[in-house]
């Protein structure tokens, strides 16, 4: 419950410090410039999105790997309590 209020209180101190210290930028964003932007995300994720289907199965064995270390550390831990 602590938690819940401090991540509030954190909030709502940002919330109204945000409000208080804004200015109007008087600032004009070109119709041109939002699609060049919204190029430059589809593009992004585009490439990330191709690049993991290169890797995929190079990822997928990586935390498989892992995941079978993981359980050979814990296999060997718990043979070992029992002195076999």
């Amino acid at each position: 419950m602590k938690r819940i209020d401090r991540i509030f209180a954190v909030a709502y101190f940002a919330f109204w410090t945000s409000r208080l210290l804004a200015a109007n930028a008087y600032a004009y964003i070109d119709p041109t410039t939002t699609a060049m932007i919204t190029q430059i995300v589809a593009g992004v994720f585009i490439s990330l999105g191709f690049a993991f289907g290169i890797f995929r199965r190079r990822i997928i064995m990586f935390f498989k790997n892992l995941y079978v270390k993981m359980l050979q550390k814990k296999l060997r831990k718990g043979t070992g309590k029992n002195g076999k």
